[in-house]
């Protein structure tokens, strides 16, 4: 897993036509510890999301980008409908560990998954 915030611009069509195709997706930080991530390949693109917590990193992968199609909110997603799906991805992520069994990890809170921009 990529550990890199590229910050690119992906949030629009336009700007990812011009983003160079590559192995590791572009991470776009929009909660601390929480990216929205492009992945450009050579024939497909994919808005993935990724949760730090603690030294563990979760990644999923949302739904095709828009680059090709126009979106649909569940298959094909823009820009907001992605951002959006990865907000809620991430807070149903702090959700099940906050129901797991007591361990040794440390407390953690939900907020970081839970602010907004």
């Amino acid at each position: 897993m990529s550990n890199t915030n590229d910050d690119e611009n992906v949030t629009t069509r336009e700007a990812r036509s011009k983003l160079d195709s590559r192995q590791d997706p572009y991470w776009h930080e929009f909660d601390r510890a929480s990216h929205l991530g492009y992945y450009k390949g050579n024939e497909v693109r994919v808005w993935m999301v990724r949760l730090t917590r603690g030294r563990r990193q979760l990644e999923e992968r949302l739904a095709l980008a828009d680059d090709f199609e126009n979106p649909d909110g569940v298959r094909v997603m823009d820009f907001e409908q992605a951002r959006a799906a990865a907000r809620n991805w991430c807070v149903v992520q702090v959700i099940k560990e906050a129901q797991q069994p007591a361990d040794d990890r440390p407390f953690m809170s939900a907020g970081p998954a839970c602010n907004r921009d």
